[in-house]
């Protein structure tokens, strides 16, 4: 003890007469390190980013930008998959995203909403996500042609609305050769199934007996067909004056009206949009003025609008887990900061948007169109509620009824149907399988005369289903495009229609050499459509001399893919459909010529050197499903990549 004494005694004495002190290093002081928050978003938000990270200086805001239309299936896949961002981002909150988001109905901020938004989000009772800030959706008309018609006050009723269309048709202004004068911007289902809603607000929805028949639709007590009987009903007129094309109302992009430009080269007068498509049209154009209206009565009652948030932001439940906590602290005070009126204006200056929809007032939410001024003053705003894949089974049959394809009361029928009951099919039709990264087109039949590709999408899946050496896919199989974005149940259901089944076959190389010849004899048709048999494959390459006048196409050279000869006295394991191998026979042109392979029909002779391995029960569309799922953690995107090489006469 007393050597400790005397040694501490030294020390003071020493600091005493040296005036020195241990001296500490400052870089051993370090301050916590900044808490990361991670979201997606379509664009780049700095204005927002920086008012985030100027309130709190211990959050690090990441925005990642991603493609609008690819914005709910990357958000659903990387949550799925566990890496999805801290703040979720979606436009479709009822879609399967909310699966992953937290409860946020005890949080301060979701109550400084307004009701009639925060009110339609509401998800089970709870509040799961926000509404950033977005637009306001109504009637877009061309204000100039309007007056080279004779109509110079804005449409106050329905009828005056009609009566427009007549006027301008009658001046022929405001039309284009196909008779068309009215579109909506964006004619995906639920754009179409708002627009149909916003048309009923006025005269049903927006009074007391449409908001008893909604309360009790939601509670399962009431139909569809007992509140949308009437919903077609303008439109209906315009298909019948010819002034819309019910098959532009399509997912379709190949059969959408361009819209934008049909606006401004003055070839259409009417459109349903946002406040931004208005800006945008007012902008780019010096000929023409344009002006908007909200949905109108023809009983007298106040006109209403549509609200459009851009998105709609939640949190991941996922960083509610242990370990988190400074995550979640710092994800909340993210969504607290874009709860304020500070907030809003700044994401409002990053993004565009022109409406806030917040309780309390946020500056530069003041640009709002004439046309619809009254209607925010007065709080007539509808923010459609039914859920996402609700909204693209109505939208979808109602097309259908303006298409002359189901009446209206079998289109009401199923929709109740599935709302109340439920369906597999449906539920398979509306359902996120995935997401691919660009456009993968058929068009002008190519899948028909060359390598593409949607035709090595399908055939690399097909490969990997079944596990073979080389799959095939004659393409007559192939019926449609993928868009970049969001790829739905329906949508491969389009590209691979037909039921007939993939068989596997152990085959001599003989026998594929036979097959690619036989593929290349339909190229050319006295009709210009060439024939189906054409093989789009997985698993080889091959080439050949493209059609002339005077000679037919003819093979050239066949390769494994990585550049290695092809032995035709090897055995090789493929993946076709039964329809090839005979399945449905070989007279009335079934199966595409393909006798080689022939294992089922008793008219035509049976295939040498093809063994039947299996018979599978799935199709094409199966193999597309199978391989959506899995990968699901990543963005699909195949192109041409040499499997198919054409040489013209020029080579």
């Amino acid at each position: 003890m007393k050597k400790i004494i005397i040694t501490l005694i030294l020390i003071c004495l020493a600091i005493f007469f040296t005036g020195c002190a241990p001296k500490i290093d400052p870089s051993n002081n370090e301050k916590d390190p900044k808490v990361t928050v991670t979201m997606l978003y379509t664009i780049d938000l700095p204005n927002f980013e920086a008012l985030v990270e100027a309130e709190y200086q211990n959050i690090d805001l990441q925005i990642e930008r991603n493609a609008k239309a690819t914005i709910d299936g990357e958000s659903e896949r990387r949550l799925r998959t566990g890496h999805g961002s801290d703040i979720i981002t979606t436009t479709m909150p009822t879609g399967d995203v909310r699966n992953y988001a937290m409860d946020l109905s005890a949080e301060e901020f979701a109550s400084l909403y307004q009701a009639s938004i925060s009110q339609s989000l509401l998800i089970d009772g709870k509040t799961l996500f926000l509404p950033l800030p977005g637009q306001y959706s109504g009637y877009i008309y061309n204000v100039t042609l309007a007056e080279q018609s004779g109509v110079t006050n804005p449409p106050a009723s329905t009828d005056e609305l009609m009566a427009l269309l007549d006027a301008a048709a009658t001046r022929e202004v405001g039309i284009g050769s196909d008779g068309v004068m009215f579109a909506i911007e964006s004619s995906d289902m639920t754009n179409v199934s708002s627009y149909l809603i916003g048309t009923q607000v006025p005269d049903f929805l927006g009074r007391a007996d449409g908001v008893i028949w909604r309360e009790n639709l939601t509670k399962r007590e009431d139909t569809f067909a007992n509140g949308m009987s009437d919903c077609l009903s303008l439109l209906s007129a315009m298909v019948k004056k010819g002034y819309l094309d019910p098959t532009h109302l399509t997912n379709n992009r190949s059969n959408m009206t361009p819209v934008l430009e049909r606006m401004l080269d003055g070839t259409m007068m009417m459109t349903y949009g946002t406040v931004h498509f208005l800006e945008t049209l007012n902008e780019d154009s010096d000929e023409y003025e344009f002006a908007m209206l909200p949905f109108l009565s023809n009983e007298g009652n106040a006109p209403w609008i549509i609200a459009a948030p851009s998105a709609y932001l939640g949190l991941n439940a996922s960083i509610a887990a242990p370990g988190k906590e400074k995550v979640l602290s710092a994800a909340r005070q993210v969504l607290s900061v874009l709860s304020t009126p500070k907030g809003q204006a700044a994401f409002i200056d990053d993004c565009g948007a022109s409406q806030s929809y917040l309780a309390s007032d946020v500056p530069g939410c003041d640009d709002i169109p004439d046309g619809l001024a009254d209607c925010v003053a007065n709080g007539y705003i509808y923010n459609v509620k039914s859920p996402a894949k609700l909204l693209l089974y109505f939208g979808r049959n109602m097309v259908s009824v303006l298409s002359g394809e189901i009446e209206m009361g079998e289109a009401l029928s199923n929709v109740d149907r599935y709302f109340l009951s439920g369906d597999k099919d449906i539920e398979y039709d509306q359902t996120l399988i995935g997401v691919v990264a660009g456009d993968m087109i058929y068009e002008n039949y190519n899948v028909r005369r060359e390598e593409t590709g949607i035709g090595n999408l399908v055939t690399d899946a097909i490969k990997e289903m079944t596990g073979v050496d080389i799959a095939f896919a004659n393409g007559g199989s192939i019926r449609g495009s993928l868009y970049e974005g969001n790829v739905f149940g329906s949508d491969l259901d389009v590209v691979c229609p037909y039921d007939n089944t993939i068989v596997v076959l152990r085959v001599k190389g003989s026998v594929i050499r036979e097959m690619l010849q036989n593929g290349l004899t339909r190229i050319v048709r006295g009709n210009g459509i060439p024939g189906g048999r054409f093989l789009n494959v997985s698993g080889l390459c091959y080439s050949y001399r493209a059609p002339t006048e005077n000679e037919s196409a003819k093979l050239l050279n066949i390769t494994l893919p990585d550049g290695s000869a092809f032995d035709e006295s090897a055995t090789y394991k493929i993946a076709v459909t039964s329809y090839m191998c005979g399945k449905e026979g070989y007279l009335d042109n079934n199966g595409d010529g393909f006798t080689m392979l022939n294992v089922y029909s008793d008219t035509a002779p049976r295939a040498k050197g093809v063994e039947l391995v299996q018979e599978t029960d799935k199709t094409f569309g199966d193999a597309l499903q199978l391989y959506f799922k899995n990968h699901n953690n990543e963005a699909i995107l195949f192109r041409p990549e040499g499997r198919i090489e054409v040489v013209t006469e020029d080579e």
